[in-house]
């Protein structure tokens, strides 16, 4: 009985140039089409987050506005409602300094109260929200609190 000696030929074994940059091509473009796919998510989650923030200043202020008596809101020597007191950035709206970092960053909320006549019945005040979202521009929200006395 004869054997036959088996021999591997070296070039064989391993990948080709060729397998290798079609394998590279096929993930590149694996890749790009999960990162298309990523992007309107992460912009959709920012936008979120944003008016998140923009609401729950909003909601502080409002809850403010009726919490306080008419005295205290149209105060002439400091009231809530005076134009000294107003715009409002982020943290301050919440009894805080902002540091110079927030007062900055046109991504954080504006929050600026108007009202017409303080010694009207009922008394009109407007809260306005403004920022400069990341992936949508400038975006303003209103509110009317109506107060009477």
């Amino acid at each position: 009985m004869q054997t036959e000696n088996l021999s591997f030929d070296d070039s064989s074994a391993g990948f080709t140039l060729l397998e290798v940059l079609i394998s590279i091509a096929i993930l590149a473009v694996v890749g790009l089409a999960s990162a298309m796919v990523m992007i309107p998510v992460v912009q959709a989650q920012n936008e979120s987050r944003e008016f998140t923030q923009a609401t729950a200043m909003s909601r502080a202020v409002l809850e403010e506005l009726y919490s306080r008596s008419l005295e205290d809101l149209t105060n002439p020597d400091d009231g809530y409602l005076l134009a000294a007191n107003w715009p409002k950035k982020g943290d301050q709206i919440y009894g805080e300094t902002p540091p110079l970092s927030e007062l900055n960053d046109p991504t954080i909320p504006t929050v600026s109260v108007s009202t017409g006549n303080l010694d009207a019945d009922p008394i009109e005040i407007l809260v306005t929200i403004t920022w400069t979202g990341r992936d949508s521009g400038l975006i303003t929200k209103e509110f009317w609190v109506v107060r009477t006395r």
